[in-house]
């Protein structure tokens, strides 16, 4: 054992240990910091492997097409509580509860088919009562069912559909009619215990007295007189017509093509003088021996049955000529090429001056001379051909055959 002495040896030694354990501490993390590279695991590994790749399949695979969506009903039935005998009837349910619940479904279901069809199909108010005009019948509950706008199980007789205003029901005592069914629409009812329950799609709007409810339907009765065609000879003739030429703000003459009445209504079908191609249909109503023109414009009208009905529920459509003016528009012209050439080739023109009157379409015209003879003018094969008529009623009828259609707004009245 060496015993040091000199302390300045001492503090030599302590000087070289602390020296030596620093440079040991140094190289001992330099080693740690080598190792945890990740060059270090991956010269370790193996080489993977190299697979050659699969053959490519050239073809593309098919595709079958998607199938269309199965269409969507747009009508969703509106299912009423089934008409069910008092023994099966759930005794939590009232029958006044389980007629209400039917009226109201009835009349939402009314609604929406006369919304959505009735147009086309030519549903009208007749006394009241929602009714096809094209088929001459009144529309059931079996007619929403068939539709698809009401769920089968009640008893059609046992209801009644009206096309009616709510505000004329909202008059009536025993009602209490909201503001969004005050218009002209569909409402349902039933009787029971010898009043009448009365529903629309907003639901219940009152109980009313049998004679209250047969009261209120004969506002809508159309049963105005016999249905005439007016002559023009006759004085009433002239007063419409001056009646329309107030309306006008202007006196002129007229092409009259008829005028139809009953005991309230009259419809005229004319044109200025200026323009035979320019048709008009003017409703006129009778209220106290003076005529005012209710409606004008209703050639229009492409379905005048449901429109003009809408507006006043009282007119016997029966008034309406046989054919839609809304449907000739455009078509009609005042002159037309082949009349004139139809006219000189039959010898009953030397000049094209003669003709007096003439209206048409690119099939068929009518026309008249100065020296009174009328004509049918019609286009056959590409020649214009002239038949002579003895009156409007013949000449009707002679086109009528011809065609198959009604050209009466062509044809003066004679």
């Amino acid at each position: 054992m060496i015993i040091v002495k000199n302390k300045k040896w001492k503090n030599a030694f302590i000087l070289i240990g602390i020296l030596l354990f620093l440079c040991c501490a140094c190289a001992l993390r330099k080693v740690e910091v080598e190792t945890s590279l990740p060059g270090a695991e991956q010269n370790n590994e193996k080489d993977p492997l190299e697979v050659p790749p699969a053959k490519e399949n050239t073809e593309e695979p098919s595709i079958e097409p998607e199938k269309p969506p199965a269409k969507e009903e747009n009508n969703v039935k509106i299912e009423p509580e089934k008409t069910q005998p008092a023994s099966t009837k759930p005794f939590w349910v009232s029958e006044t509860t389980r007629l209400t619940n039917n009226i109201i479904a009835i009349a939402t279901a009314g609604q929406a088919d006369y919304k959505a069809n009735g147009s086309q199909k030519g549903w009208m108010s007749k006394n009241g009562e929602l009714y096809n005009y094209y088929e001459r019948k009144y529309i059931t509950t079996d007619t929403l069912v068939a539709d698809g706008y009401l769920e089968s199980g009640l008893t059609a007789s046992a209801y009644k559909i009206l096309l009616i205003n709510g505000s004329d029901l909202a008059a009536l005592e025993g009602t209490s009619v909201p503001s969004s069914s005050m218009e002209f629409q569909v409402f349902a009812a039933v009787k029971q215990s010898g009043k009448y329950m009365i529903a629309s799609s907003d639901g219940k709007v009152g109980t009313i007295s049998e004679d209250s409810f047969h009261n209120l339907l004969v506002k809508y009765n159309q049963n105005n007189g016999k249905v005439l065609r007016l002559s023009s000879a006759s004085a009433e003739y002239e007063r419409i017509l001056n009646y329309i030429s107030l309306f006008e703000g202007r006196f002129d003459e007229y092409y009259v093509r008829e005028i139809r009445l009953d005991e309230r209504y009259a419809v005229v079908v004319f044109s200025n003088r200026r323009n035979t191609a320019d048709i008009k249909e003017y409703i006129l109503e009778n209220e106290n021996n003076f005529w005012e023109v209710v409606l004008p414009n209703a050639q229009t009208e492409y379905y005048p049955i449901t429109s003009i009905n809408r507006f006043l529920p009282n007119f016997n459509l029966e008034l309406l000529p046989a054919y839609t003016l809304a449907s000739w528009r455009g078509s009609i012209v005042s002159t037309q090429g082949g009349v004139e050439a139809a006219l000189f080739s039959a010898n009953a023109i030397t000049s094209s001056s003669e003709i007096a009157y003439q209206c048409g379409t690119s099939a068929c015209a009518y026309a008249i001379l100065t020296n009174g003879n009328r004509y049918v003018c019609y286009s056959e094969g590409g020649i214009w051909k002239a038949e002579f008529v003895t009156s409007d009623i013949a000449a009707k009828n002679f086109l009528l055959k011809k065609t198959g259609i009604n050209y009466g707004f062509l044809i003066l009245d004679d």
